[in-house]
């Protein structure tokens, strides 16, 4: 399980930035909102990202996507990168420093620390840190190109230093040589799924494979009713000469009594609302996700999608039956601010200055929040700040 990702000199954050998935000494919502993943540790199944327009709060999804991208396939397209990790700008300081990424989890009770920093098409810093007898032990460090291995803990890293190249994780380059640690890392970093807007229709290749698995397609259905009560059922009809395939789904039809009398078959990408084909694309990654105990950043949560079925998701992942698959969402829709629904460290809010530097920061770490407080009035209210500044518009007509 996530336990926290750490960000510095990416885009609008400056300094570094730290979004935890640690659970406080609170008894809220302990039993659905919460998992025990070691003996001393508790950790949320959900936190949200709130913020005005421009905030920077979509950077912390972005920066996200660039460490676990830059995982998988560093520099297959270079450019590509470049345009993606960025320093902050707007200091004269930190245009020519890299950027700092580091992300903490939790697997079989032991914790991992990883992190690197990238300055233009080089890996100044590499880091891999594990606990041992209960203890945080150094497995590597690197420094440029000097890397330092802990031989009782990361002895599959020896002898790999010189193939590491100064564009070349070495994390990726013991992986590539069947590194136990390496592979384990990678892959549950490289399993984090990451939505940074609604251009991701890849994803919906798992609800595609639901449709296709007569076991589970009921879960498919079971989320689609959730944006579109109506739809009877979802299915693909493919052409094999032409080699393509479309969803088709079924409604009910009635008579002029109101009986039922049979069903009509529709092509959902013409037929259904764009909130329905919207939850189409994420249903199948949420099944995914909740049955393979796996964790999700999305930014737009609330895009085309009602409040009552965001709330609905969210009631999903923060649920006994839930045992540790979490997400992180970035929204606008105050309605989930709501006691009964979010823990206060679930709460999170990014924030701009006047030099455009984005800090983030917990509700949990406001004082005076009392709990019969109304969540949404008092964040409208600028109470806990991540609100926008709208001047008066009038002048638009003189």
């Amino acid at each position: 399980m996530l336990l926290e990702f750490s960000v510095s000199n990416f885009r609008s954050i400056k300094d570094m930035q730290t979004l935890s998935f640690l659970a406080t000494a609170m008894n809220e919502h302990e039993t659905t909102n919460t998992s025990q993943a070691t003996d001393k540790v508790r950790l949320l199944k959900s936190t949200a990202v709130y913020g005005a327009n421009g905030s920077g709060k979509s950077n912390l999804v972005k920066a996200t996507w660039a460490m676990v991208n830059f995982i998988k396939a560093p520099f297959e397209d270079k450019k590509k990168f470049e345009e993606h990790i960025q320093p902050f700008k707007l200091n004269t300081s930190t245009r020519n420093e890299g950027s700092f990424f580091q992300i903490m989890f939790i697997l079989e009770e032991k914790t991992y620390r990883y992190g690197f920093v990238y300055l233009k098409g080089k890996i100044t810093s590499e880091w891999l840190f594990g606990t041992a007898n209960k203890n945080e032990v150094e497995f590597f460090t690197r420094e440029e190109q000097k890397i330092y291995i802990n031989k009782e803990r990361f002895k599959e890293g020896m002898g790999l230093e010189t193939k590491t190249t100064e564009d070349k994780l070495f994390l990726n380059v013991v992986f590539e040589f069947n590194g136990k640690i390496a592979k384990m890392v990678k892959n549950y970093l490289t399993e984090i799924f990451i939505i940074k807007g609604l251009d991701e229709k890849i994803l919906q290749s798992f609800s595609y494979n639901l449709i296709q698995n007569k076991a589970n397609k009921h879960r498919l259905l079971e989320m689609l009713q959730l944006a579109d009560p109506d739809i009877y059922n979802v299915d693909l009809e493919e052409n094999n000469d032409q080699k393509t395939r479309k969803i088709i789904c079924q409604r009910k039809v009635f008579d002029e009594n109101g009986q039922e009398v049979g069903l009509e078959t529709l092509d959902f990408d013409k037929e259904a609302s764009a909130g329905t084909k919207k939850m189409f694309i994420y249903a199948g990654v949420f099944v995914h996700l909740l049955k393979s105990s796996g964790t999700i950043f999305f930014d737009e949560f609330d895009a085309r999608f009602h409040t009552s079925l965001t709330k609905s998701i969210v009631k999903l992942f923060n649920s006994e039956k839930n045992k540790t698959a979490q997400i992180c969402f970035v929204t606008n829709d105050t309605n989930l601010l709501d006691k009964d629904l979010l823990r206060r460290d679930q709460i999170y809010f990014a924030e701009k200055n006047q030099r455009g530097e984005t800090s983030i920061y917990s509700l949990n770490e406001i004082k005076g929040v009392r709990n019969d407080s109304s969540l949404e009035k008092d964040y409208i209210k600028g109470k806990y700040g991540a609100v926008p500044f709208i001047r008066n518009l009038n002048s638009i007509f003189e």
